[in-house]
């Protein structure tokens, strides 16, 4: 079978390097946003299971009056107390989103404009102008929601200038390129990224699953040998419960589920706009489309297929 992508133009290339610097600076933001949030709850976790683990042995570690073990398991407690309150106020978690959105809306709007997508389409006047008007109006709507710019991009970039040259030369070639570039460039690489994601979510929750159905049938067994008093002092069925529950709360916190239906769906959706728009031969209609597949990679589209679980 003959691959489709031989079909494409393979001399004009358009990648993420070609955007301009705010979305590089938004994007690395959300990136180490994204690590703050989930190293805190990580730390989190760590305490409480800590916490367990000391209290759930059958020791005593004397040290005067104090009991160095139960001191240990009061310590991983208030840890883990201090790491929510930590995660609560700085709002890692709010600030990835924000972040993240801002981003993917700062390459949304650079790819429409580059390939000649609406609301950039041919039929408009000067696509410059309604390109930073877009940008300005959705920025200012972001910062409404409490996102700021990077540190790295404290100084505002005027809208007009984040119109890179790569950008400009692309909008100037002809439908076919332009056409072609998208797909393979776009939408073929955001399918392929959907559906990685997809399978390591999958993997990932098979592997959060086995752990924590491990540690339940452990603390079942660990109850059972209680009640006949079988075994040794240790709470093991507290320390097995407690290693169950993290594994569940993890799951969550990623939210592996949602997330394999979710990107599976979105996957699904751009090959049908891959083929749709691989034979697309009006330029108007090709314009309409790519708004089309632009919302349907958006973030927000994503986080209401995970929310809704369609």
């Amino acid at each position: 079978m003959r691959d489709p992508r031989a079909d494409e133009p393979s001399s004009t290339e358009f990648r993420n390097a070609d955007l301009p610097r705010l979305f590089h600076d938004t994007d690395r933001a959300a990136v180490s946003r994204q690590k703050d949030a989930l190293r805190w709850v990580r730390r989190q976790l760590a305490m409480l299971l800590i916490a367990a683990g000391c209290s759930a042995l059958p020791w005593r570690l004397p040290v005067g009056r104090v009991d160095l073990l139960a001191l240990a398991s009061a310590a991983g407690y208030v840890g883990a107390l201090w790491y929510a309150w930590q995660a609560a106020r700085y709002r890692h978690r709010a600030k990835w989103q924000l972040h993240r959105s801002a981003a993917e809306l700062l390459r949304s709007q650079c790819w429409r404009y580059a390939v000649g997508g609406a609301p950039f389409g041919p039929g408009v006047a000067d696509p410059d102008s309604a390109f930073a008007f877009r940008i300005t109006e959705s920025l200012t709507q972001l910062r409404a929601a409490g996102w700021q710019a990077p540190v790295e991009a404290a100084d505002p970039i005027p809208a007009p200038e984040m119109i890179t040259p790569a950008m400009r030369a692309l909008r100037g070639k002809p439908f076919t390129v332009r056409r072609g570039v998208y797909v393979r460039d776009r939408l073929m690489e955001q399918r392929d990224w959907y559906r990685r994601r997809s399978g390591e979510s999958r993997r990932s929750l098979a592997l959060w699953q086995a752990l924590s159905t491990l540690s339940t049938a452990v603390a079942l067994a660990a109850a059972a040998a209680k009640i006949f008093e079988w075994g040794s002092s240790m709470d093991l069925a507290g320390l097995a419960s407690s290693i169950a529950a993290s594994g569940v709360a993890w799951s969550e916190v990623r939210q592996y589920r949602p997330l394999i239906a979710a990107h599976a769906r979105v996957a699904q959706e751009l090959s049908a706009m891959e083929v749709t728009l691989r034979k697309e031969t009006a330029e108007a209609r090709w314009a309409a489309g790519v708004e089309s597949a632009e919302e349907a990679i958006s973030p927000e589209r994503t986080a209401w297929l995970t929310r809704h679980g369609e």
